[in-house]
């Protein structure tokens, strides 16, 4: 088979269809998605029905008959306050029976799930479908399923009942019985499916618990749609490949969703440029140029969002589609007798070994995870974000978000480290007692305490993972325990009902049984940085919203404390030490930049002939700590050895910077002290001062003229750079003594 060759887009012609093909994903979304009129049978319709308690399986809902169980499901607010809550009543009656047994498995299933029920909508749904049915075209009149028709079909129909009927109703009838049933036919779609669940095209974990997925999953509710893999052959695969590494645990649902994206782009190629089906070309000479023009899309396609909007795509977004496609190739290659019989296409057979190696190195651009050198916060940052935090908490009244979980979680966040999945979908008791002797509980109220068990949702495997807190997180976990029980309380809940998840989702979640969504928290600190408008020591704008930031700092916290690697490797959950080291080099990173921010001067005043950055590598490659004095640093060989005592200030290896400013003054203040107490004490004695050839005295002069010699070249140097004085903590600071 030949391939046809079509011409690829230039960049104009890309910007010009991207409204199309925003509009095609769009479609797309609201299709049906499965054939499920095609799935239905009155048998199955029949088990549904069956499988429901029997005091479900009702035609009709009210105070009399209602279970007990639904109750509170079915409990709305009036918009009269006075009047308080009460139970509506809700009707199936006159629709075909089949029809009735697929809302009443609907009601059910939603029931179960937490959501509540709206008896009005669900009212005016069951009143939609009634005018269809009776006055309706034939299709809907000899309809027996609420999946003979599409969604949108069932909405064209009402309208029509409506026109020959001439019913008054309500204008927006027709909408809400489109988008009612998007939802019941996206539940019976799964249900009638008997077949395996990676057959479908749409694959929905929360509607379809066949579907692999950890017991915390942070995108549990995303879905993952084959639909616009529009190549028969190309879409099936991609799904069986799928679904292996799922049900393998080789990849978790988020990889998935990854995956799915990066098979799109080469989707769009195909679209483009054509192929003879699975093997992509008719012969193997002519494979390496048809795939040289993906490797060429990919380099010159616009980026429409992100950092990169109007110019190239970012080099990992280039090269995470090369590298999935040759993933999925490698594995087909491997498998392929097995594809011929699970897919049903014999050409799958045909892959060869070139199949195995699709791109060159040269055609994947190298791996960049550098960090910024913003990730570490400083500690004033921390400060301002954590006093203007009350933002979220504050009613809306009062110009905050009126979002108090939002706030908790902020402050977990600050204070832990955590990722920011492992905070809002921490279990609903997190803390554990914190085994210790009788003397570490003494230790004072910045103590631990507890230990707060969090869901590592990023690296699967070993102990339950757990840190030691102090008594401020176990005040904010249990303030936001009695927010929670308050908010379920408030939903309708049976009493007593405690949540799985101690940060809950506030829509639709009756019982507490989803977590507080990552997307509205980042959301939300999307607007705390807008109102807090915090920037750094040098200007930079501080983005609440990057939420690992606070991991780094943290990390880099307990590193520069002195804490143990392996130590901060266990506090972090990392598997490797090079996982952790990744944040020591943020931090000693962060330490060169600071030392060589500032010029360098000797003990005469006089710049330092050595360069900053080659004194920084004399001053670390030998570890020497004596090299690191109070307010400077000794150039002196590391082989050689000091006599000179404590006259670093008239050595001429001594070399110090603007950082030591603060101490080099106090150290001018108490000498000059010392030297006018010592006089004192002198005339007392002798009856007149020391003279300037007195060794003590001499040696104490040198020192002050040496002080005042290097404060006022320091000064010099400030003015010079910056215009003004300044005085900042160094990279020695750590081993400074305190005054």
């Amino acid at each position: 088979m030949s391939v046809e060759r079509k011409t690829v887009t230039s960049l104009p012609e890309q910007r010009a269809q991207a409204p199309r093909v925003r509009e095609r994903n769009r479609r797309d979304k609201r299709d049906p998605r499965l054939p499920i009129a095609e799935l239905f049978s009155e048998e199955r319709a029949r088990r549904l029905w069956e499988s429901l308690p029997e005091e479900h399986r009702r035609d009709h809902f009210d105070s009399a008959n209602m279970p007990e169980d639904y109750r509170q499901a079915f409990i709305v607010r009036t918009i009269d306050k006075s009047r308080g809550w009460y139970t509506q009543s809700l009707s199936l009656r006159g629709l075909p029976e089949p029809m009735t047994w697929e809302m009443a498995w609907f009601i059910d299933q939603q029931v179960a799930d937490g959501y509540s029920i709206n008896t009005n909508r669900l009212g005016e749904l069951r009143r939609g479908l009634v005018l269809a049915v009776e006055h309706g075209s034939s299709v809907a009149r000899t309809a027996r399923s609420l999946t003979a028709l599409t969604h949108e079909e069932w909405g064209r129909e009402v309208r029509g009942a409506l026109m020959r009927t001439h019913t008054s109703a309500n204008p927006h009838l027709p909408a809400w019985v489109e988008n009612g049933l998007k939802h019941v036919q996206d539940r019976l779609a799964h249900a009638y499916h008997d077949g395996e669940w990676w057959r479908l095209n749409v694959w929905n974990p929360a509607l379809d618990r066949r579907i692999p997925q950890r017991e915390h999953e942070p995108n549990g509710r995303t879905v993952a749609n084959f639909s616009q893999l529009t190549t028969g052959w190309f879409r099936e695969a991609a799904k069986w490949w799928l679904s292996v590494q799922l049900s393998t645990e080789r990849y978790v649902w988020s990889s998935v969703k990854s995956r799915l994206d990066h098979l799109k782009w080469f989707q769009w190629y195909i679209d483009e440029a054509g192929c003879a089906g699975p093997q992509l070309v008719d012969s193997p000479e002519k494979l390496r140029p048809w795939l040289l023009g993906f490797v060429t899309s990919l380099n010159s396609h616009t980026a429409m969002t992100g950092p990169n909007k109007g110019g190239r795509l970012a080099k990992n977004s280039r090269r995470g589609p090369l590298v999935t496609i040759e993933a999925f190739y490698r594995w087909i290659y491997d498998n392929r007798a097995e594809a011929v019989s699970v897919l049903g296409d014999r050409r799958w057979a045909g892959l060869g070994l070139e199949h195995t190696v699709l791109f060159r190195l040269e055609d994947k651009p190298r791996l960049t995870n550098q960090l910024p050198d913003d990730m570490a916060l400083e500690d004033e940052v921390i400060s301002t974000i954590a006093a203007g935090s009350g933002v979220l908490a504050a009613s809306k009244a009062e110009g905050g978000l009126d979002d108090r979980q939002a706030f908790h979680a902020l402050m977990l966040l600050i204070r832990t480290g955590r990722r920011m999945n492992e905070v809002l979908m921490m279990d609903f008791e997190p803390l554990l007692p914190l085994l210790t002797t009788g003397k570490q509980k003494d230790k004072g109220p910045d103590g631990f305490v507890a230990r707060l068990a969090y869901q590592q949702t990023k690296i699967t495997g070993g102990e339950p993972p757990t840190i030691p807190v102090d008594q401020e997180i176990v005040d904010i976990i249990r303030l936001q325990q009695k927010w929670a029980r308050e908010f379920i309380a408030a939903q309708g809940s049976p009493e007593g009902t405690e949540p799985p998840y101690l940060f809950l989702q506030t829509k639709n979640n009756r019982l507490g049984k989803r977590p507080y969504a990552s997307a509205t928290f980042h959301s939300r600190l999307g607007v705390l940085t807008e109102k807090l408008a915090i920037t750094d020591s040098v200007g930079r704008p501080v983005k609440i919203s990057k939420t690992h930031t606070f991991r780094h700092t943290r990390a880099t916290d307990l590193i520069n404390a002195g804490v143990p690697i392996h130590v901060v490797m266990r506090y972090l959950g990392h598997v490797t030490p090079a996982m952790t080291m990744h944040y020591a080099k943020t931090l000693a990173v962060t330490a060169e930049r600071e030392f060589l921010r500032y010029k360098k001067v000797t003990a005469d005043g006089r710049t330092a002939e050595v360069n900053p950055s080659d004194l920084y590598d004399l001053l670390h490659l030998d570890q020497r700590a004596d090299r690191v004095l109070p307010n400077g640093w000794c150039m002196l060989p590391p082989r050689q050895v000091c006599s000179k005592g404590n006259a670093c200030l008239t050595c001429d290896k001594f070399v110090t910077d603007t950082s030591h400013r603060d101490e080099l003054q106090h150290q001018l203040q108490q000498s000059e002290a010392l030297i006018a107490r010592r006089q004192t004490q002198f005339t007392a004695r002798h009856g007149e001062p020391m003279g300037e050839d007195n060794i003590w005295l001499a040696g104490r002069l040198a020192e002050t003229r040496a002080l005042t010699k290097v404060l006022v070249a320091l000064d010099q140097v400030s003015v010079h750079e910056d215009g003004h004085l300044r005085a900042v903590r160094g990279a020695g600071a750590a081993d400074r003594p305190e005054p």
